[in-house]
């Protein structure tokens, strides 16, 4: 079995909440086991895909600037869109010049560990039940100044979880560390996990299927109180040659605030 480190070896420094440097620098790489599924932006860098990805970071970029973005949650409207494929790469590309913190946050059936090929490791709901340092459970990725966090392993319902003030605040206090806070998210439907998430990060990136995504499930998804949307990716994949197509969903898109940008071949709706 291969395993492929993308970090310094050594223990993580333990980080008090009220420090004022942070050594992050020293955390535990991210061990892949198995090959990365859909991580174009480190397996496929001269792809199509690779510069869709470039081209929504830059988006997102200016978004921040003009807005404040830092903590993004990116879901779906159901099962099956793509969303854990959009927020690691968008994540990866990010990090290629900003701090950027990928969270796992779906506890029912994480998206996130196929994606990057990390399995069994300890993350979000072993820190919740252990009330250990966050930076203990935190995992780096060499070249990238990308962190990440697992979904973890608990018997712990996930409601219990993302709904007590312990996440809160650890999701408050690590937004001080990093550039970006990525969380990735269980679909809007018909689980209620990620309408509690939005109401604790500053904008929310919806994925959409191309030819999957129910219309009448994604109007239902845009009703979520404080979903804050940012925009909409279209996502395209084929997963047996690993391409990736990502454009402007052009159809019920929700309030005025969301629009097609007609110059650039972005993967994200313009903010207004």
């Amino acid at each position: 079995m291969h395993r492929y480190s993308y970090a310094p070896s050594g223990p993580p420094e333990v980080v008090q909440w009220d420090g004022d440097l942070l050594e992050l620098d020293r955390a535990r790489p991210i061990e892949m086991v198995v090959r990365p599924r859909g991580l174009v932006m480190l397996t496929d860098q001269g792809s199509p895909g690779t510069e869709k990805f470039r081209s929504l970071a830059i988006r997102l970029k200016n978004f921040q600037k003009r807005q404040g973005l830092k903590k993004l949650l990116v879901t779906s409207s159901v099962k099956g869109e793509g969303k854990s494929v959009i927020s690691a790469n968008t994540a990866v590309a990010l990090a290629q010049t900003q701090r950027t913190l990928l969270i796992d946050c779906d506890l029912h059936q994480s998206g996130l560990r196929d994606v990057l090929g990390i399995h069994g490791q300890p993350g979000l709901a072993d820190w919740w039940k252990q009330r250990e340092p966050i930076t203990n459970f935190l995992r780096r990725m060499e070249s990238h100044s990308l962190w990440y966090l697992s979904a973890g392993h608990s018997s712990e319902p996930p409601l219990e979880i993302l709904q007590s003030q312990p996440f809160s605040e650890m999701l408050n206090h690590v937004s001080r560390w990093f550039d970006w806070v990525i969380l990735d998210s269980p679909p809007l439907l018909p689980v209620t996990d990620s309408s509690l998430l939005a109401g604790q990060v500053d904008g929310t990136l919806l994925v959409v299927r191309q030819a999957n995504t129910p219309k009448p499930l994604l109007k239902e998804a845009l009703k979520t109180e404080n979903l804050k949307l940012v925009g909409i990716v279209a996502n395209e994949w084929q997963s047996s040659s690993e391409r990736y197509y990502m454009q402007y969903y052009k159809g019920y898109v929700p309030q005025p605030r969301v629009e097609d940008d007609p110059h650039s071949s972005g993967a994200i709706a313009k903010a207004v």
